[in-house]
């Protein structure tokens, strides 16, 4: 089984407790994907990836590059730092400088975790993405790295129905249906949304694959 996590941004609590639950059901042959977005705007960054880096040494864990991974490397970068800044990344900043004494001391394996994100995950029954998929662009790995990671309506209002489940993250439910703590499924076009909001107030959503139980806090 999989078990795939929607966007964190920063909130270690609502991570812990989901983690809490489902620990007990892992088992070895399965697998947890998380779909980007681990920091800014929550005030536990630093934490979330202390967790998330511990995660990945109990279990087999998948981790993709969510916009705001992608904006903070370009932060470290000197690349458009106002971006960063204004999306939440000061929260970001604060949460390393409480736990290293410096807004620029990233430890090693923080860093490491940061660059070696993947830009999507595919099995023979879904792909798992950040955003979305650009609908013109049949193959993914033609896709472009910009729209894997910061792709919104052209993606799920295409009109396109997808041949494996594209389940992703990065838009707020409430913008796809109006419901901040309900996950997005759109039969018609084989896709499911499961930001449910955690860094507003809603909750964070892990999908288990493939009997589709939900699993929030």
């Amino acid at each position: 089984m999989y078990y795939i996590f929607g966007d964190i941004h920063g909130n270690l609590v609502k991570l812990r407790n989901i983690y809490t639950e489902i620990q007990p059901l892992i088992n070895n042959d399965d697998t947890l994907v998380f779909l980007g977005d681990y920091i800014d705007r929550g005030k536990y960054s630093y934490e979330v990836i202390d967790f998330l880096i511990d995660i990945s040494e109990k279990h087999s864990s998948i981790f993709l590059k969510g916009n705001h991974e992608d904006m903070f490397l370009k932060y470290q970068s000197g690349n458009n730092p106002e971006n960063f800044l204004m999306n939440g990344g000061s929260e970001t900043l604060k949460s390393y400088k409480k736990n290293t004494g410096s807004t620029s001391s990233i430890p090693f394996s923080h860093q490491y975790f940061f660059e070696n994100l993947k830009l999507y995950h595919e099995t023979e029954e879904f792909v798992a993405v950040h955003a979305g998929l650009n609908p013109k662009i049949n193959s993914i790995e033609d896709q472009s790295g910009h729209d894997l990671i910061w792709i919104r309506d052209y993606f799920f209002r295409s009109g396109v129905r997808w041949k494996k489940t594209v389940i992703f993250g990065h838009t707020p439910c409430s913008i796809l249906h109006g419901k901040l703590k309900e996950i997005y499924i759109d039969e018609t076009a084989n896709i499911i949304g499961i930001d449910t909001g955690a860094c507003y107030g809603g909750l964070l959503t892990c999908l288990r694959w493939p009997d589709k139980k939900l699993f929030q806090g």
